[in-house]
């Protein structure tokens, strides 16, 4: 069987100065990236379409083996290739692993479309999208609430074991401080997105939401002043247990208690029957 040095899918540079004729036009190509396509045998070496990156027309040519030379992802990023082009090679070798392959129809911009599928799932590493938590002083309009304020809602985020997706609901609640801050509506669902918007374990991302929220509402702020107490259950089905592994359908509790929330009984009690109340589905 005849052996390939380079596999559909791969991103490879064309070493050689090599002028070819397109129509009427003639492209030189020196240090050109490209993607292969095809590979096959000619009786004397082995040849390859590939699909310079830079021709917008998609116009494919062909190349001998001696003159092109594999793109390692790390070695692109180092050299200062461009990191997208980078990770879609990587998911175009992970496609050739699992027996597919990446250059029929179906598959051809799959590495393009996970790509920016994950710039958007794993935006919890971007601080610069890391929400604005708007809080404001308790009392000032009037009214000075220092009774239970509870939240809840759905999330979304992937285990950092295997990187599968687990999700379910949450349920929030605080009780301010008559003379601290109170939250704005919306800011905890952000918090919880962008707390889940990375490989995460559900005990960690319990805690983090909380000591985020905890922080904008201490800063600046006297500590006798700070909120009475925080609570969050988060209540999530994990698909690494119930689509691999065990395959067992089961849903996980975390819960993470500060204040009169892990003190005072009749606090706990009162926030509990609401979260036992509320259904999971």
């Amino acid at each position: 069987m005849r052996k390939f040095k380079f596999n559909i899918g791969d991103t490879v540079t064309i070493t050689a100065e090599i002028s070819i004729q397109i129509g009427v036009e003639w492209r030189k190509m020196k240090d050109e990236k490209a993607i292969v396509k095809y590979a096959f045998f000619d009786g004397n070496v082995n040849v390859y379409t590939v699909l310079p990156l830079s021709w917008s027309n998609k116009e494919e040519c062909i190349i001998m083996e001696d003159d092109m030379k594999l793109i390692l992802p790390a070695e692109s990023v180092l050299k200062g290739e461009n990191k997208e082009s980078a990770i879609e090679h990587i998911i175009r070798q992970a496609l050739l692993y699992i027996g597919e392959n990446p250059s029929r129809e179906g598959l051809l911009d799959t590495p393009d479309r996970i790509r920016r599928m994950w710039t958007e799932l794993f935006r919890g590493y971007d601080p610069r999208q890391k929400p604005k938590i708007t809080v404001f002083d308790n009392g000032v309009d009037g009214l000075s609430y220092d009774n239970m304020v509870i939240d809840s809602g759905d999330y979304y985020s992937l285990c950092e074991h295997h990187a599968m997706p687990f999700f379910g609901t949450y349920f929030f609640a605080y009780i301010p401080h008559p003379k601290g801050k109170i939250l704005g509506l919306s800011k905890v669902a952000r918090v919880v997105d962008y707390c889940a918007a990375k490989l995460q374990v559900q005990e960690r991302l319990t805690r983090d939401i909380v000591e985020m929220i905890d922080h904008a509402l201490t800063e600046g702020v006297a500590p006798e002043y700070a909120p009475l107490g925080m609570a969050l259950v988060m209540k999530g089905h994990h698909l690494c247990k119930e689509m691999r592994g065990a395959r067992k359908r089961g849903l996980m509790t975390t819960s993470y208690l500060t204040g009169v929330f892990r003190t005072d009984n009749d606090t706990r009690a009162e926030f509990e029957r609401f979260v036992n109340n509320t259904p999971v589905y």
